[in-house]
């Protein structure tokens, strides 16, 4: 039947078929760049930013670990302010967390680092009013307990960090397959 059309049409018709393709893989290939473009938009803007939250908040953790002993050597106050300013940048970093948090199991997380960072802060204010008031062993003893909470709470941060660090990996192997797919 094909040999029974004129060549002219033949060869239209296989040019026609040529230019379909070419246009329908055009079109897969934007399809395909938009959707990776939401994909890695997706991931940047908010696995990524949590992820940072999560180091931020780790740091500001970390950042207030010596200044309570230091205030125990010399009894310079200025080691005081330095730990309320650090603590004010935790409770911000932990408010960026909480608003970055998508999962029950993410909040859940967030939730234990506030109630543990409490109890830390609140046993910390102790061993600095132990210190004021000239309680230097008093001071020591409940200084070892406050570690124990400080330990926790970079702990509970890690598990939020590597929360979003598998949520990014997923979104990258998921990018990958979809290569693959196409």
């Amino acid at each position: 039947m094909f040999r029974q059309l004129s060549l002219r049409f033949r060869i239209y018709s296989v040019l026609t078929v040529l230019v379909l393709i070419t246009l329908v893989g055009g079109l897969v290939m934007v399809w395909y760049t938009y959707r990776m473009e939401r994909l890695f938009s997706h991931l940047i803007d908010k696995n990524v930013a949590a992820f940072q939250a999560a180091e931020a908040l780790q740091s500001a953790l970390a950042n207030q670990k010596g200044f309570v002993s230091y205030y125990f050597q010399d009894g310079d106050p200025t080691w005081l302010r330095h730990l309320g300013e650090y603590r004010q940048i935790f409770r911000e970093r932990l408010a960026d967390a909480r608003s970055l948090a998508e999962t029950a199991g993410e909040k859940a997380t967030v939730d234990r680092i506030d109630s543990e960072y409490r109890e830390y802060i609140t046993l910390k204010d102790r061993v600095i009013e132990h210190y004021r008031a000239g309680e230097k062993e008093a001071g020591v003893k409940l200084h070892k307990d406050v570690r124990e909470h400080f330990f926790k709470v970079l702990e509970l941060c890690d598990q939020y960090k590597a929360f979003h660090g598998r949520r990014i990996d997923q979104v990258r192997a998921e990018s990958l397959s979809q290569a693959a797919r196409l």
